[in-house]
């Protein structure tokens, strides 16, 4: 049995799938605590199940509707690089809310394209600041060049740990983007994020051990796949914009769009977005909705426009759930469903895994191998997730020149994922909608 959640602002809904294809879904709301919830939820999906020898192997929960930044505490940039700006419109903007507050702190030092020292880092005057500095405060540390090599960022956080006492440091090198400017956006994201989710982590843990003792626990990601649930607690702003990927994938499941477009249609959504081999088209970063820029792998979703249609060479399939109706747009294919699709996305999803790294490389003979590593850490990360080696596909696997850089530098892409193929799915479910 899998069972997939979805988490929101006045409730959770859950979905478990039974190995013969049977479902059965629950709702809970109440004014109750986030752990209330889960508890609740679980406890019902355990008492309606279809054998009693059926018992739950994987419980994901989807916290996009529930996961919000907190920029009431503020965070101190340290930023790393040669100079400082020359004047104030140098000065990278990231306009993440109008009230979070960013303090920057300019500090000398930073790599080349190459992984080589420009300056050496300014230690006597970093530690002059964090000495002087709030304790328990929280900090994000970037530096130029620190995608080849992240030894500033990494030094410059050892002596914020030894002077500063602060209360979280996240490292900007850990988001794989070409811009500094996305890479500390991404990580100021990230770290906003932390307590509400190793809070909403460790519930979740708790909660299921008393419930489905023997289930592994996951969380969904930006990319329509899922991730061990310690991830929630350490990289969060993976899972934050999950929600309608989730969705695109519990369309899937209806409809059994196991490869083609499709159109999701609901009380709040309409979207296309496109599904290959069982999982989402995925592009590098997400815009949010005042088009910044965020370094997450993150599926490929469209508005549904009559020219995005007419390039089409198949007509996609319409799915439509939340008691919306199927849109007119002159497509006989639909599916009305009144299952919750993201609780039913978040129990098909499958386990995603990534490698994205920026390597130096002088021969093809090293790009190969820089290339071979990539995918082993993939499948050794899917396989650490409780997937089987037969389950591994590797979806993506090359090399990309980097923009405008040094030709010797070149990006590593590996995507892997382990699971089943949306064909394989819902029995019941299929059944249950209704069908054009």
């Amino acid at each position: 049995m899998r069972i997939g959640v979805a988490s929101d602002d006045r409730g959770a809904t859950g979905v478990a799938v039974f190995r013969n294809g049977d479902w059965v879904s629950a709702r809970v709301e109440s004014a109750a605590s986030f752990a209330d919830h889960i508890d609740s939820l679980l406890r019902k999906l355990r008492g309606s199940g279809s054998t009693e020898d059926d018992t739950a192997t994987s419980i994901t929960i989807d916290v996009s509707g529930t996961l919000t930044p907190q920029f009431t505490s503020p965070v101190t940039l340290v930023r790393i690089s040669p100079r400082h700006p020359l004047d104030a419109g140098q000065e990278m903007s990231h306009a993440i809310e109008p009230e979070f507050a960013v303090d920057t702190i300019h500090c000398v030092g930073g790599h080349t394209i190459l992984g080589e020292p420009l300056l050496p880092l300014d230690v006597a005057g970093l530690e002059k600041f964090a000495c002087a500095a709030p304790r328990d405060s929280r900090y994000v540390v970037s530096s130029v060049g620190s995608l080849v090599n992240p030894a500033h960022e990494l030094q410059a956080g050892h002596v914020l740990l030894e002077c500063a006492d602060p209360e979280s440091i996240e490292y900007a090198h850990r988001f794989s983007h070409g811009s500094i400017a996305v890479r500390e956006r991404t990580a100021l994201i990230n770290s906003s994020l932390l307590d509400e989710a190793s809070a909403m982590s460790t519930t979740l843990g708790v909660v299921a051990d008393r419930i489905f003792p023997r289930a592994r626990l996951f969380v969904t990601t930006n990319d329509g796949g899922s991730a061990p649930i310690a991830s929630l607690a350490d990289s969060p702003v993976h899972s934050l914009y999950a929600g309608l990927p989730t969705e695109l994938i519990g369309a899937a499941a209806i409809s059994g769009v196991d490869s083609g477009g499709l159109v999701v249609s609901g009380q709040r959504s309409f979207f296309f977005g496109e599904i290959t081999e069982g999982v989402p088209s995925v592009i590098p970063l997400h815009r949010d909705a005042s088009g910044l820029r965020v370094a997450t792998q993150t599926a490929s979703l469209l508005p549904v426009t009559d020219t995005l249609l007419s390039r089409q060479r198949t007509a996609p399939t319409i799915v439509a759930h939340g008691g919306a109706e199927p849109p007119d747009l002159g497509i006989s294919a639909h599916h009305r469903s009144d299952i919750d699709i993201r609780a039913l996305g978040a129990a098909r999803v499958p386990r995603t895994g990534w490698a994205n790294r920026v390597v130096n490389v002088s021969n093809a003979t090293e790009m190969n191998q820089a290339l071979t590593a990539a995918r082993a850490r993939v499948e050794a990360r899917l396989v650490a997730s409780g997937s089987s080696p037969s389950e591994i596909r590797i979806l993506e696997s090359r090399v990309i020149a980097t923009a405008y850089q040094h030709p010797r530098v070149v990006s590593v892409r590996v995507r892997g994922v382990a699971g089943e193929s949306a064909e394989t799915a819902l029995r019941e479910a299929r059944s249950h909608g209704t069908h054009g």
